[in-house]
């Protein structure tokens, strides 16, 4: 086994020693996508990273270096005190973040773990494509706790054409024998969790893509994320849009055959979109939710701050930015013109969307599909009738099984700006 690497020496120590500053504005949470690396050992075409016209990835070091991982805990620390956080979520990301030498990435998470855990709670997810899932590294992930996410997007047909290396070839042999491995350690209990996350395709079959991951893969959580499309996106056509909610409603009724919520197999998009329609608890908390700037901040290899990596490639305000960390705290960095011109599109609906019965779950869409060199991000999403005709059919079939359609559409056209949380009652 490797010697254990020291990246911060100057950093193991307990902020409760410290007076905490008085926060400027509180939060429960800080995200932090950070890059380990900006290379990859897979070239997916759809890859916002690369392939979404923002090319800064070729001036960034291929590897954060040690400097610029000391600054980044600094970093956090300084909004843990600042803001008054309670949970950090750091999300070791790349390129491919298995490209970290395992030593290397052992030693990181340790130290992270050593100086975040005595101040708040601390949660580590990696995404992944899988290839170089191995039985180390299944050990390392499993004893840091680390939440895994494997991308895989079908069965080996669907995969292999998508999920390719820099000469095409497919990966699905090599991913599924890591997914295998890391599932297998949740099972047993060693690992903390492992998740599959699909890229929407349009021209698939959503139903059999949900069965082939439950059946075949046996995994118990998984998400659909719909292609990153902005309303400037040639391939964003009226039927692209349409068989994108087709997929998703495909999905949706293979989840309700295979046993719905009393059953393992959660997807996330589907658990977002039901409960909100049947709680008014949680109808309030989306719609409400919905219209707040998460406080997260992608951090490159090089230090450069920036509040979102997909946003990036949609203009070059929104990536040539001068944050760094070791500089700017994470309270200044939300005072910008950027991260204002964010909370501000977050925090209001489209105009166009004032009077949409599904506004209270939907939002609007996510920001990223809603930005149009025209109109910034005051657009519906451009996956607006897909959207809508998953939301239709998923509200119809819950009516069918016995749900109050007087409730939905309550909930649906409530007003929950300007509703207590005391006066919500739940009529399923």
């Amino acid at each position: 086994m490797d010697a254990p690497i020291t990246f911060f020496p100057s950093s193991r120590r307990s902020a409760r020693t410290e007076a905490p500053a008085a926060p400027v504005q509180r939060f429960h949470t800080l995200s932090v996508i950070l890059k380990v690396t900006e290379r990859c050992n897979l070239a997916c075409p759809y890859c916002y990273f690369y392939f979404s016209g923002d090319d800064t990835h070729r001036e960034h070091p291929a590897f954060a270096d040690d400097e610029m991982l000391s600054r980044t805990l600094a970093f956090i620390l300084d909004a843990v005190r600042e803001q008054g956080i309670r949970q950090v979520q750091i999300g070791l990301h790349g390129g491919e973040p298995l490209l970290l030498k395992p030593a290397r990435f052992d030693a990181l998470c340790q130290t992270l773990r050593d100086a975040i855990e005595p101040v708040c709670e601390l949660m580590l997810l990696v995404q992944t494509n899988g290839v170089l899932l191995d039985a180390r590294w299944v050990e390392i992930l499993s004893r840091h706790r680390i939440r895994v996410g494997v991308s895989i997007d079908g069965d080996a047909q669907a995969h292999d054409r998508t999920r390719i290396t820099k000469k095409g070839r497919g990966t699905y042999a090599e991913t599924l024998r890591g997914w295998r491995l890391l599932n297998e350690a949740v099972k047993e209990g060693r690992a903390a969790s492992a998740s599959i996350l699909a890229v929407v395709a349009p021209d698939r079959c959503g139903a059999a893509t949900y069965r082939h991951f439950r059946e075949a893969l046996d995994a118990d959580g998984m998400n659909f994320l719909l292609p990153d499309l902005t309303h400037d996106a040639p391939e964003a056509s009226p039927a692209h849009i349409e068989a994108c909610g087709d997929f998703l409603i495909g999905v949706y009724n293979a989840w309700v055959e295979l046993g719905g919520s009393s059953t393992r197999g959660s997807v996330r998009f589907i658990e977002e979109l039901v409960g909100p329609l049947l709680d008014d608890q949680l109808c309030r908390r989306a719609a409400l939710g919905r219209r707040v700037l998460p406080n997260q901040f992608a951090i490159s290899t090089d230090g450069e701050i920036c509040p979102d990596d997909v946003i990036r490639g949609f203009a070059p305000r929104l990536r040539q930015l001068p944050y760094r960390v070791g500089i700017d705290s994470a309270a200044a960095l939300r005072e910008t013109p950027v991260w204002l011109e964010l909370i501000e599109a977050q925090s209001s609906l489209p105009a166009a969307c004032s009077g949409c019965l599904w506004r209270n779950v939907c939002g609007g869409g996510a920001l990223a599909h809603r930005y149009s060199h025209a109109n910034g991000f005051d657009n519906p999403s451009v996956y607006c009738a897909g959207l809508k005709k998953l939301y239709r059919h998923v509200a119809w079939s819950l009516i069918q099984a016995g749900a109050s359609e007087d409730a939905i559409e309550r909930r649906l056209t409530t007003d929950w700006t300007q509703t207590a949380p005391t006066q919500e009652v739940s009529h399923v």
